[in-house]
């Protein structure tokens, strides 16, 4: 088994300020003192449970990793910090341990069986996650993977350089005359022309991820705000058309309104132009590839980007290194496993693997017509998928962790983590260029 470990994490985990060690009585927070986290969610009277006890126990952990125990009974009796005191002394468990007696870390975590590890960045981000024993060493080893290409605030510095150079772009947007670029580092989005030239900036956004534009209004997901903002393209007035989502990341629209990459809540939502109707669209809420109903059945793993093509709507699962699709209200899954698996590879259908990809477009009309576009984001590629075959190809090798993606004609503009130019692809001569921004 695999761990897939999120090297630019964007789905910031509940606190755990007011929660205290049962043996001890200490604040939680004092006692990891800004390390990265290892939450081990279990109860006493589940035998896999009382296994991954033992296999924690036998690892060694890094002094940078704090191991605590979240202990969220089941049966009445175990949710008595006295009897999880018992527990902890038969067993022999050396890290803190608190009692998520009613349930609220559970529930915040959207955990959903026992055990389940859930890994943390020092500034609260999720890392990776995995369910059922045997898995604690690959854990520690996606830890350690992860603390070798260097933690989120360490890549964010990297995206936002300190000076002059404050531009960090994450998403983008074509239109017949315009670009809409999203930018981390400003908090801002900027409306610019097909060759780069900035005419308008507007600011004031937490983390501007998704655009999408319709009927002179731009549509933006900012995803640490968990808001969707409405941006009037005459007046440049801005309103929020929904809120209280869990990192909302990627957007699109149809007929009968915007759609929602929503990457915390594992789910995609809808809602009306105007800001009415908000609802969940598909998925159950917990993370996981699982095709079927897409109210009642599917499971999505941090969808991150979306995109219509003909009447199927295509979505990009980071988590699950996946590309699924939405048709006649059912979720299918062209490629992608399961959450563990994932790599480099081109075909057709099961043999195909991508990592961590974060964008999507279709292409409609022009070159590249009806395909479909990712960003396989870990691979530092451009992909390019055929619905009519179920082909994978390797489009473009020389873009560095694209994050966005958009298609205008015959040319493909791709943000890219940490820089502030823009990537031009031109399809139809297969030959690239960085756009200045400015």
């Amino acid at each position: 088994m695999e761990i897939s470990y999120t090297k630019k994490p964007i789905v910031h985990g509940p606190s755990l300020a007011g929660y205290r060690d049962v043996v001890s009585g200490e604040d939680i927070v004092d006692i990891v003192a800004g390390r990265h986290l290892l939450l081990h969610f279990f109860t006493g009277g589940c035998v896999n449970c009382i296994h991954m006890i033992a296999e924690l126990a036998s690892l060694p952990i890094p002094e940078s990793l704090a191991l605590i125990g979240v202990h969220t009974g089941k049966f009445d009796r175990e949710k008595e910090s006295e009897w999880i005191g018992k527990l902890i002394h038969r067993y022999g468990i050396d890290h803190p341990v608190v009692n998520d007696a009613e349930g609220k870390l559970w529930d915040a975590f959207a955990v959903r069986a026992w055990p389940t590890l859930i890994l943390l960045s020092a500034d609260g981000y999720e890392i990776a996650r995995v369910s059922g024993e045997g898995t604690a060493a690959k854990m520690v080893e996606a830890f350690e993977e992860y603390m070798g290409e260097a933690d989120y605030e360490t890549m964010r510095a990297r995206a936002v350089e300190s000076g002059s150079i404050v531009s960090a772009f994450s998403k983008v947007y074509a239109d017949r005359t315009h670009l809409y670029l999203s930018d981390i580092g400003l908090g801002a989005v900027h409306v610019c022309t097909h060759h780069g030239r900035i005419f308008k900036t507007v600011e004031g956004f937490a983390e501007p991820q998704g655009l999408f534009a319709h009927d002179g209004i731009l549509y933006v997901a900012d995803r640490a705000a968990g808001r969707v903002v409405a941006v009037d393209l005459q007046n440049w007035s801005t309103k929020i058309v929904a809120e209280g989502l869990r990192s909302p990341t990627g957007l699109t629209g149809n007929a009968e309104g915007l759609q929602i990459a929503v990457a915390g809540s594992h789910q995609i939502w809808q809602i009306r132009y105007d800001g009415s109707g908000l609802v969940p669209m598909a998925g159950l809420g917990s993370e996981g590839l699982r095709d079927g109903v897409m109210r009642g059945e599917a499971q999505f793993a941090q969808p991150t980007d979306l995109d219509w093509l003909d009447e199927v709507l295509y979505i990009i699962d980071a988590e699950g290194s996946a590309l699924r699709s939405i048709e006649e209200g059912v979720v299918h899954t062209p490629i992608g496993w399961d959450l563990f698996t994932f790599g480099d590879r081109d075909g057709i259908g099961e043999t195909v693997r991508l990592q961590h990809p974060e964008g999507l477009c279709a292409g409609i009309g022009g070159c590249g017509n009806h395909r479909i576009f990712i960003c396989d984001t870990y691979n530092d590629k451009i992909k390019v998928y055929d619905p009519l075959n179920g082909r994978v190809t390797t489009l473009v090798e020389s873009v560095d962790a694209p994050t966005g993606i958009c298609k205008s004609e015959c040319y493909l503009y791709v943000t890219e983590l940490g820089k502030e130019t823009l990537f031009r692809f031109d399809i139809s001569s297969m030959q690239y260029e960085r756009l200045e921004i400015a």
